[in-house]
């Protein structure tokens, strides 16, 4: 039974010999050291993503107001010319012209077709129009530009 005693108590003592005490000591408090160093960084990162979320919803907040500003300010600018003019022909090509009522149904449609169409080519006419006046205009402004030089 000595013997059995013995070996248990031989069994359950481990030691480890330790060469050099110091340099795991070293080891462990460098490796802590980046550890909190890497925690620092994390902590860093989610203060940097907090602002960076703050400044998008401010930014929100300033796209927002900056869009009821401008509309605003749409209403309160003068209606011009062309605009007005626009707005005419969008209003007739929306609307559907009215037919006479001796007017054969397959004829109907012909008449609706046309006037559609006819719209269409004054507005694109005023469009040519209003492209070939800035034309002109930025070629007297190149003009000026050149003479300068």
């Amino acid at each position: 039974m000595k013997r059995q005693k013995m070996k248990k108590d031989k069994e359950e003592v481990f030691f480890v010999g330790v060469q050099d005490p110091i340099e795991i000591r070293r080891t462990l408090l460098e490796s802590s050291k980046e550890m909190l160093q890497i925690l620092q960084r994390y902590e860093k990162f989610k203060e940097v993503r907090k602002e960076k979320h703050a400044a998008i919803a401010h930014l929100k907040e300033d796209l927002k107001n900056i869009q009821a500003l401008f509309a605003r300010f749409k209403k309160r600018l003068p209606t011009t010319h062309l605009r007005l003019l626009l707005q005419k022909e969008q209003a007739k090509v929306e609307k559907p012209a009215k037919v006479k009522k001796g007017v054969k149904k397959g004829s109907k449609e012909k008449v609706l077709k046309t006037q559609k169409e006819k719209a269409k080519v004054k507005l694109i006419k005023k469009e040519m129009s209003d492209l070939e006046k800035l034309e002109s205009e930025l070629a007297a402004i190149e003009g000026k530009l050149g003479s300068l030089i």
